[in-house]
């Protein structure tokens, strides 16, 4: 009758000990640090190790069978570490002297538990080289080593009959311990599986902060480098500003110069030196329309452009376009021509001289890369977006579409090779759309290589200045 009352009450002790340490474990020591939850462990096992011995079945002057070596068993399962299994082992060990004092019975445990100890730790060793190897697995090979290597130690070194033993006790014990340690392997399954999810998540998390405090860092010093790009454009546009005033007052004596050369040898239209006075002269104001434009890009980067609003006759812009374009058209012996709807306003509000600017740009260019066809300025109204569109088409040599985003981009052409065949700085389209967005507009292309390209301007017939203006207005 003892022998089972003795059963039950280590599975008692052993289910309330796993069931105690899973509830503080969770509760307590979850956010513990990793030596105070080693600490923690081993304790606990030490404890469940000495608490089964001592209500152990008792036998003569010692107890022969208690679940001791359940702890051990699970030690090599939920421990990684060798040298921790191999201190709870001797820390039972040390324990069985705790229970009945020191007798041949706790020598001789002692001395088997001690062996255990080793095995125990040659196990997880055994178990941190095949990680591959499932949970079940690693469980079987604990429990039957453990087991048997226990009933070998009390048969070797056991103060009880080693007859009475093997006959008498053995045979119930070791069964009934590999089903009852089998029993409990399966209850700290789902324990273990969680403390690998714990562990992972916990892993997962210090992984998380630690990006995100990358991220923080990554984020300051782009903020730095961004703010930094900011104050280098400033310095750049303001410098490329000043530049451009002081080479534009030498420049423009040298115009004046060659003018005045020109004007002198006019009368011998043969002479040398006229000759050499219209080419300073066209040089000299080709490099002054560069200078223009660097200034004009730099006001643009530097946020000093200012936008002149008032009213603008589209007559007027249309007939001054019409006179600067067509002798280039002329002299290519293209066919330049401007239409205006019937439905385009005749008066609208905007910049009439960044509008000149802009058109100006788009048409030269056209002119520049058009070599047979036709160059046309269409202006209609679009009443669904309330805007005027002007649309600059020709019939020149066209852009590839993978490459029409970089028209619009400072110093660049659709390929290097056209600076030298047409020549210009790619300063152009990159002004004219900077200016469309200031005057509350926008620029877009569509153009087929070898066919042609199409400029679209929309500017709003109501701008936002003028919005402004009228909402502030007293008469309101």
């Amino acid at each position: 009758m003892n022998f089972y009352v003795s059963f039950f009450t280590n599975i008692s002790i052993l289910i309330t000990c796993a069931y105690l340490f899973n509830l503080l474990y969770k509760n307590l020591f979850q956010n513990a640090s990793d030596t105070t939850k080693n600490i923690v462990l081993i304790l606990t096992f030490i404890f469940s190790g000495w608490l089964a011995m001592k209500v152990g079945l008792q036998l003569h002057k010692g107890p022969v069978f208690d679940l001791r070596v359940v702890p051990i068993i699970f030690a090599t399962l939920m421990i990684r570490n060798p040298v921790h299994v191999l201190i709870i082992g001797i820390g039972i060990a040390a324990s069985r002297y705790g229970v009945n004092g020191i007798t041949p019975n706790a020598w001789t445990g002692s001395i088997n538990i001690t062996i255990l100890a080793f095995v125990s730790a040659g196990l997880v060793r055994l178990y941190r080289g095949k990680q591959a190897w499932s949970y079940p697995k690693k469980a079987a090979i604990s429990l039957f080593t453990i087991n048997i290597i226990q009933v070998t130690g009390i048969a070797i070194f056991g103060a009880v009959d080693r007859q009475e033993y093997l006959k008498n006790i053995m045979p119930y014990t070791l069964p009934l311990s590999i089903l009852l340690g089998a029993f409990f392997i399966f209850i700290i399954y789902d324990f273990y599986k969680e403390q690998l999810l714990v562990d992972e998540l916990r892993n997962k998390n210090l992984i998380l902060i630690e990006q995100k405090q990358e991220l923080l860092c990554t984020q300051k010093a782009l903020e730095e480098k961004a703010a930094q790009i900011l104050k280098d454009s400033k310095y750049k546009s303001e410098f490329m500003s000043n530049m451009s005033h002081e080479l534009r007052t030498p420049l423009n004596s040298i115009i004046l110069l060659s003018e005045l050369i020109g004007d002198n040898e006019a009368k011998d239209e043969y002479s040398e030196n006229k000759q050499y006075a219209d080419i300073i002269n066209g040089s000299s104001q080709e490099l002054l329309r560069i200078i223009n434009d660097i200034l004009d890009l730099s006001k643009v980067e530097a946020g000093k452009m200012e936008i002149d609003w008032g009213e603008i006759s589209m007559e007027d812009i249309t007939q001054l376009l019409y006179h600067q374009i067509a002798p280039m058209a002329e002299k290519k012996k293209l066919s330049f021509h401007i239409s205006i709807e019937d439905t385009a306003p005749k008066l609208f509000v905007s910049d009439g001289l960044r509008l000149s600017q802009i058109l100006r740009n788009l048409l030269s260019n056209a002119v520049k890369f058009t070599d047979s066809g036709s160059i046309r300025l269409e202006i209609r109204q679009d009443s669904f977006t309330e805007s005027i569109v002007f649309s600059v088409k020709d019939t020149g040599i066209g852009i590839d579409e993978e490459n029409q985003k970089l028209v619009f981009d400072a110093f660049l052409q659709e390929d290097s090779t056209l600076k030298r065949k047409y020549e210009g700085t790619g300063l152009g389209l990159s002004i004219s759309h900077q200016l469309a967005r200031l005057l509350d507009g926008s620029l877009a292309l569509n153009s087929i290589k070898g066919v042609g390209s199409e400029f679209t301007l929309r500017l709003p017939i109501q701008p936002k200045v003028e919005r402004q203006l009228s909402s502030n207005s007293p008469l309101q």
